[in-house]
């Protein structure tokens, strides 16, 4: 279960994976406190979901998850939580050593083990709606918000001195030049360090540095200088040790860059198709066994997709190191679903949504196969107020990270304020499924329209030389239902509309790419919204929640391998 990158050689490391005693109550009236008393009457799975459960289902409350680890007496603890929902607090030897106010993201604890071996460790995972202790999920978002341990939870024994993460930065392609900035814990601003450092099998090089603000940084030519690339991703490794400590990441060389409407990846313009994905799955909810997102990744290469959008959270690392390995491009973002002004203005809110970049950036720097990162999806961006919040998170993703463009999914249309802060412009476009007019049937003919309205706010906004990305556009099609109308939710409706928009966005200059929504089905409100969502699910899924195939998918898989075929 552990993480392929980064690696740390030389630590002791406990993968906390497994079966861990369980208790869930109704709701505590403050989850941050531990009761005297927890009745752990049974055994439940980490990774993994409680609510998806058959006894659980559906239920929100606070759970105790507790299990008992052995560690050197006295060490220093790091602990690395790489994704949970919606909220936690956790406990060591019954003391509060932290809270994950981040769904999804990864978050890292650093604590003393105490006297003697073993220790009682409980994770405290609280999945009720409240704005005010958890303000990053809502009842209105459109996709479940499940209670439990998504991710695996790693301790390591930290050295005094000790290598967090290095930032790999391509500078000159061609050459094979590259920018390192390493993170260090345990070293004074000034100090000297000497580090042994080796990229793939070359030779080692010793390097003497300084660091400043916790990092050092140095530049090095690759001998291997094969670039990363769909079609051959290369990928390159880095291994760095000092003072005892070692540290191995992972990356690739490439560059991103946005011009005269088209994004350009290593210098050649690269088109975009692909779609949306969810990590959902009825039996595990969000905790995706490895061998399901193998199976997700192997059936998007079947459909033909060179894109990823990870939506709406920050994304399971070992999806990414995947992504890196088979050539897929990625949209990565964080956590967020149609926030409004009164949400993008409550500070917590804002505090929460700018640390979680920190989190997300710091997780995937080297991660070659993002080339966007996104936030705040369909969030209110058509009213000034939204400005500031829009302007911050962009700010900080290009200035933490100018290798990627940077965007966020709008659903503003021509009255979005706030594009001049993103390298892309993505909307979301899903005219002809949800008609201008109710009574008409079939209205495919809304796309092009509606199309042809936003073109022209692009030009007038003196946008024109912005990417123009379809972030999402579908149609629901239950799995099975065959309708010889070919209405709605009919999936000779969502082939025919899919068919539709693979021409359009396809075969134009207007855009630079297509996501659709979505890859496969997932579970979505759970209130009387489901209404509008039937069996409770969204539905625009080529697949099923099951991964049963629509008949769109063989539309879109034709559609996508004709064009990368060309």
């Amino acid at each position: 279960m552990m993480n392929f990158y980064p690696q740390y050689p030389a630590r002791k490391i406990y993968d906390l994976a497994g079966a861990w005693d369980f208790c869930l109550t109704d709701g505590a009236a403050d989850p941050a406190v531990l009761p005297e008393k927890i009745d752990y009457h049974e055994k439940l799975s980490v990774p993994g979901c409680f609510d998806v459960l058959p006894r659980y289902a559906g239920r929100r409350g606070t759970a105790y998850y507790r299990t008992f680890v052995r560690t050197t007496p006295g060490a220093k603890l790091l602990m690395k939580i790489f994704g949970l929902g919606t909220w936690g607090a956790i406990f060591w030897d019954r003391q509060l050593v932290g809270i994950d106010e981040h769904p999804y993201a990864p978050v890292e604890l650093e604590f003393a083990a105490g006297e003697g071996k073993m220790h009682e460790l409980v994770v405290v995972i609280d999945n009720r709606f409240d704005f005010v202790r958890q303000p990053l999920v809502r009842e209105l978002y459109d996709f479940y918000c499940y209670g439990g341990i998504y991710r695996t939870i790693e301790l390591h024994e930290m050295p005094d001195f000790a290598l967090d993460r290095a930032q790999v930065t391509t500078t000159d392609l061609a050459k094979g030049q590259v920018a390192v900035k390493l993170f260090v814990k345990g070293a004074a601003d000034g100090e000297k360090l000497q580090l042994v450092c080796r990229f793939d099998d070359e030779k080692e090089k010793t390097l003497d540095v300084a660091v400043a603000n916790g990092a050092v940084a140095f530049a090095a030519e690759l001998a291997d200088k094969s670039a990363w690339s769909c079609e051959k991703p290369a990928l390159h490794t880095l291994e760095i040790s000092c003072r005892g400590d070692e540290l191995v990441e992972r990356f690739g060389l490439r560059i991103v860059k946005a011009e005269k409407g088209k994004i350009f990846l290593n210098g050649k313009p690269v088109k975009l198709f692909g779609f949306n994905r969810h990590e959902s799955h009825p039996e595990f909810g969000a905790a995706q066994p490895l061998e399901l997102i193998v199976e997700d990744l192997d059936t998007l290469k079947d459909l033909g997709a060179n894109f990823i959008r990870g939506s709406h959270y920050p994304q399971d690392q070992r999806f990414l190191d995947l992504c890196d390995e088979r050539g897929l491009l990625v949209w990565e973002e964080t956590i967020g679903w149609g926030d409004t002004i009164k949400e993008q203005s409550d500070a917590h809110f804002a505090a929460l949504q700018l640390a979680q970049q920190k989190l997300m950036v710091k997780a995937s720097f080297n991660h070659p196969s993002i080339i966007l990162w996104g936030f705040l999806n369909e969030a209110d961006s058509w009213v000034p107020e939204s400005r500031p919040l829009f302007a911050a998170m962009a700010d900080y993703l290009h200035q933490a990270d100018p290798t990627r463009l940077v965007t966020y999914a709008s659903k503003g249309g021509s009255g979005d304020l706030n594009f001049d802060l993103a390298d892309v412009m993505s909307m979301n476009c899903y005219a002809g499924w949800y008609p201008v007019q109710e009574e008409t049937y079939r209205p495919l003919g809304d796309l092009q329209k509606l199309l042809d309205v936003w073109l022209q706010f692009r030009r007038d906004a003196g946008f024109a030389d912005k990417p123009y990305l379809i972030s999402e556009n579908g149609a629901g099609g239950i799995y099975g239902w065959r309708d010889r109308f070919h209405g709605h939710w009919s999936e000779e409706y969502q082939a025919d509309y899919l068919a539709q928009s693979c021409d359009v966005f396809l075969h134009s200059d207007d855009f630079c790419g297509i996501c659709f929504w979505v890859y496969a089905d997932f579970r979505s409100y759970s209130t009387s919204r489901a209404v509008k969502r039937p069996r409770a699910f969204n539905n625009k899924g080529v697949v099923d929640e099951y991964r049963r195939p629509k008949l769109a998918y063989e539309v879109v898989k034709k559609a996508f391998h004709d064009f990368s075929g060309r």
